[in-house]
C-alpha cells in the first residue's frame, strides 16, 4: 500500500477562518440580547470547546473503525430517531430534541453522517455489482426510511437534505447516472406532495417564500433577511453596527447569521464566507477522489457534501432563494449539536487527507 501523509492545510484554514468569523458575528448578534452582553459568546465558545474536542477525537480516529463500525452507527442512529419520536414534545409540536440535561442532542444531525457511513459501506460491499440497478434501490429505500422518522418530526428540510445528500454521492459514485435519478424522480414529488403540500405549517413556509411580505406571519422573517443584504450594500454597516438584529429579525445568531454577515460586512464579506466553503467543497471532492480505499474515498465526499449542503441552504434560505428550513451555517452559527458535528466533520476530513492515494505508475522505457 502506498503511504502518503498530507495533511491539507487550505481546509484547515478554511475552516478556522469561519470559526472566527463565527465568533464575531455570534457576539455581534446577542451582545445586545440579554443584561449580560457576553452571555451567548460565553456559551459559544462552551460549545467550541466540546466541539473541538469532539473534533480531534474524529481526526484521531482511524478510518477503519468508521468502515467496522458504519452499519452499527447507523443502526444507533435510527433508534435515537425513534427515541425522540416517542419523547415528549418541547412545547412547540415539535420532537427533534433529546435533553441529556445539560445538553440539547438533535439526532436528526447524526442522521445526516449515519447516512454517508451506511452509503459507503453498501457501496463498497457491492463494488461488483455497481453496474446493477439494484444497490440504488435499496439505498434510497433505506435513506427513505430515514428521511420518513426525520420528516415526522417534523423536520421535513431535513428531509429534503438527506436525499439531495444521496443523490449527490451516488452521482459521484460509479453508479450509472439513470439508476441515480430514476428514483428521485418519483421521490421528490412524493415528498412535495404529502410533506408540503398537506402540510399547513409547510405550506406556509412556502407562501411566505413565494411572498416575502413583512405585514404577515409566514412572510416576514424572508422580508427582513433580504432587507438585512440591502442595507449592507457591497461594504456592509460596520461590525456591531446592523439594526437587524434588535429584534427585527428572529433566530438572527443561528438560522440567519449569514443576513446578519450581509448587512455588516455588505457583499464583500458575504463573498469571503461563500469562497471558504467553496474551498473547502473543492479540497474535499479532489482530495477524497485521490484516496486508494474506496470507502475512504465515498466518506470524504459525502461529509464535503455535507458541510457544503448545509451552507447552501443556509445561505439560500437568507437569500430568499430557498424556503426557510431550519439550517445552521457550519462553523459560524451559535453552538449546539450542529457545530460539534460540522466539527467531527472536518475532523474526519482532515484525517482522510492523510490517508493513503492512489499512485499512477509510469512505465519505463
Amino acid at each position: 500500500m502506498v503511504k502518503s501523509f498530507h495533511f491539507d492545510w487550505a481546509i484547515f484554514v478554511s475552516f478556522v477562518l469561519l470559526v472566527i468569523i463565527g465568533l464575531v458575528a455570534v457576539y455581534s448578534a446577542t451582545y445586545t440580547a440579554t443584561s449580560d452582553p457576553f452571555y451567548y459568546l460565553k456559551r459559544h465558545i462552551f460549545a467550541l470547546f466540546i466541539a473541538s474536542i469532539a473534533g480531534l477525537v474524529a481526526y484521531s480516529t482511524p478510518i477503519s473503525f468508521w468502515k467496522k463500525n458504519a452499519y452499527l452507527i447507523f443502526l444507533i442512529t435510527l433508534i435515537l430517531l425513534i427515541v425522540v419520536l416517542v419523547l415528549p414534545s418541547d412545547g412547540t409540536g415539535t420532537k427533534r430534541w433529546i435533553n441529556l440535561g445539560f445538553f440539547k442532542f438533535q439526532p436528526s444531525e447524526l442522521a445526516k453522517f449515519a447516512t454517508v457511513l451506511f452509503i459507503a459501506k453498501y457501496l463498497e460491499r457491492k463494488s461488483d455489482k455497481l453496474d446493477k440497478f439494484g444497490p440504488v434501490i435499496v439505498i434510497y429505500a433505506v435513506v427513505g426510511i430515514t428521511g420518513i422518522l426525520v420528516a415526522v418530526e417534523p423536520h421535513k428540510g431535513a428531509f429534503l437534505f438527506l436525499i439531495i445528500l444521496t443523490g449527490l454521492i451516488l452521482f459521484s459514485s460509479p453508479l450509472k447516472l439513470r439508476y441515480v435519478l430514476s428514483p428521485a424522480v418519483i421521490i421528490v414529488p412524493l415528498f412535495f406532495l404529502f410533506f408540503i403540500l398537506k402540510s399547513n405549517y409547510a405550506f406556509s413556509r412556502l407562501k411566505g417564500w413565494l411572498n416575502p411580505d413583512p405585514t404577515s406571519k409566514e412572510g416576514y422573517q424572508p422580508f427582513q433577511a433580504m432587507l438585512s443584504f440591502a442595507k449592507g450594500g457591497p461594504f456592509g454597516e460596520g461590525i456591531g453596527m446592523g439594526t437587524q438584529k434588535l429584534k427585527y429579525l428572529p433566530e438572527i445568531h443561528t438560522d440567519y447569521i449569514f443576513s446578519l454577515i450581509g448587512e455588516e460586512t455588505g457583499l464583500i464579506g458575504s463573498l469571503l464566507v461563500m469562497f471558504l466553503f467553496f474551498i473547502i467543497l473543492y479540497r474535499g471532492v479532489k482530495t477524497s477522489l485521490e484516496k486508494e480505499d474506496f470507502f475512504t474515498e465515498i466518506l470524504g465526499l459525502g461529509i464535503t457534501y455535507i458541510i457544503t449542503l448545509n451552507a447552501v441552504f443556509h445561505i439560500f434560505v437568507n437569500l430568499n432563494l430557498f424556503p426557510s428550513t431550519g439550517f445552521t451555517l457550519p462553523f459560524v452559527s451559535y453552538g449546539g449539536s450542529s457545530l460539534i458535528m460540522s466539527f467531527v466533520y472536518i475532523g474526519i476530513l482532515l484525517r482522510i487527507s492523510k490517508e493513503a492515494t492512489k499512485m499512477v505508475y509510469k512505465k519505463r522505457n
